[in-house]
């Protein structure tokens, strides 16, 4: 099971997303906030919907439905 720290670029339905809190009790949920033309979008996620960045390895364009 992949694990996610404060500051940690993720994929969430698609999209790329940074961790911003972390819950310490269970549920445990990650906050995760994403910036668009029109301000920040915030969502609560847990683990099972979370992704791994692999753009830093493959290309991956998570721009083009702006």
């Amino acid at each position: 099971m992949p694990s996610f720290t404060m500051g940690e670029e993720v994929l969430y339905r698609g999209r790329r997303y940074v961790v911003t809190l972390i819950s310490p009790r269970p549920p445990y949920e990650f906050r995760v906030v994403a910036s668009t033309p029109d301000g920040a979008r915030v969502a609560w996620a847990t683990i099972e919907e979370l992704h791994k960045m692999d753009a830093y390895r493959q290309p991956y364009d998570d721009t083009g439905r702006y």
